[in-house]
């Protein structure tokens, strides 16, 4: 996809029970034009069982635990079934769970059952689906460059498939699953340092990265172009994605208060890399080398220290943690980001975490965002 193509505008999907909310959600995007809808995989939240209270967050009258999540593979079978033309994404899974070999096959069936529709993500992972279920992830970004050479490899060989890696060994390896069309079906990463935009630009069909700022992303689309023409692949074979937290309200004031006021959305900060910290003059309240969402283990901290960890996050890295304001001012900053390269845009709604008397409100509010970012993309 080139910067002549149309934008396309992903949101996320449900992503808890039931399940014909998760179906109806998907009908319901498909109807409204939205191009894609995607599914998080997580089997924890970012947020300490010890502060999930009522007195503390609202949500938590509702659901008494924060790590309720479904299987994001299913779901897209599920809503596949439902729906005819919206595209369904994974962003993002991890290759410790899931070895590259079972990915790649999940990837060709759910490219049959959603009729071409199906786009994998992939990342180096995040500690909370990892460490409290004693799976090591050493190295990280090589386990994912070797997977991604490994799924390369079975969608295009006709017979076996050797491979000897410091992570991953195959002997004879076979997929004899084809894809249901001429291409098997396309898989993003999410790459943000110098070697994981090489990586991108190698081996993945498209990128996907948590915005920061539109410098910032202009920069890493133009390391992930360079890295592509290294490979001899054409700027055309890698879509320019970019995920941005949002929260919506009637003004910015408004949005504002609702992101100050938020414990969750503290802990939602806490996994920011320490070079935003850095940018606000801050230090990463959980330590050099500890921070971010690769390392970031909220299930370590008792009541009295998360409230403490959470009291250290600066404001400002709160409010810089999610777009926020009115459809127009979110839209606006949407928008920066399309200029500087981002050719899909996936938008995650999380304005019922900062306050959940927002939920209603902010469906209607982020249509009217899509409708402008869709009109500034085409001189409308």
């Amino acid at each position: 996809m080139t910067a002549d193509k149309p934008l396309e505008i992903g949101l996320a999907a449900p992503a808890r029970p039931p399940a014909a909310a998760i179906v109806g959600a998907a009908r319901r995007r498909e109807e409204q034009g939205i191009d894609a809808v995607w599914w998080a995989d997580h089997l924890l939240h970012w947020f300490p069982e010890s502060i999930w209270t009522p007195d503390l967050v609202p949500q938590a009258a509702a659901q008494p635990t924060p790590h309720v999540w479904i299987d994001p593979f299913p779901a897209v079978a599920a809503a596949a079934a439902g729906t005819e033309r919206i595209r369904m994404g994974i962003g993002v899974t991890d290759m410790v769970r899931r070895h590259p070999a079972a990915l790649a096959q999940t990837a060709l069936t759910l490219d049959h059952l959603t009729g071409g529709r199906f786009i994998l993500g992939v990342g180096t992972g995040e500690a909370i689906n990892l460490t409290p279920f004693g799976l090591a992830n050493e190295r990280p970004l090589g386990r994912v460059e070797e997977g991604l050479e490994i799924m390369r490899a079975l969608f295009a060989s006709d017979g076996p498939v050797d491979f000897a890696g410091d992570h991953f060994t195959l002997r004879g390896a076979t997929m004899g699953l084809a894809p249901v069309g001429d291409d098997p079906p396309p898989v993003w990463m999410a790459a943000h340092r110098r070697r994981g935009l090489e990586v991108t630009g190698r081996l993945a069909d498209g990128w996907l990265p948590l915005g920061t700022t539109p410098d910032e992303y202009a920069a890493g689309l133009a390391r992930v172009r360079a890295a592509a023409a290294a490979a001899r692949r054409p700027a055309s074979a890698i879509t320019p994605g970019v995920y941005l937290r949002v929260v919506l309200a009637d003004d910015r004031d408004a949005a504002r208060r609702a992101i100050d006021a938020s414990l969750l959305m503290r802990f939602i900060a806490l996994t920011r890399p320490a070079e935003r910290f850095a940018h606000f003059g801050a230090t990463h309240p959980i330590g050099p080398g500890l921070s971010g969402i690769g390392t970031f283990l909220p299930m370590r901290y008792d009541r009295d220290a998360a409230l403490a960890l959470a009291d250290r996050v600066p404001v400002e890295v709160v409010r810089d943690t999610v777009i926020h304001g009115a459809p127009a001012d979110v839209a606006a900053e949407v928008a920066a980001f399309v200029r500087a390269g981002a050719r899909h845009v996936q938008l995650v709604n999380m304005t019922p975490l900062a306050d959940p008397s927002l939920t209603g409100p902010s469906d209607g509010h982020l249509t009217e965002t899509v409708a402008l970012v869709r009109a500034a993309a085409t001189g409308g």
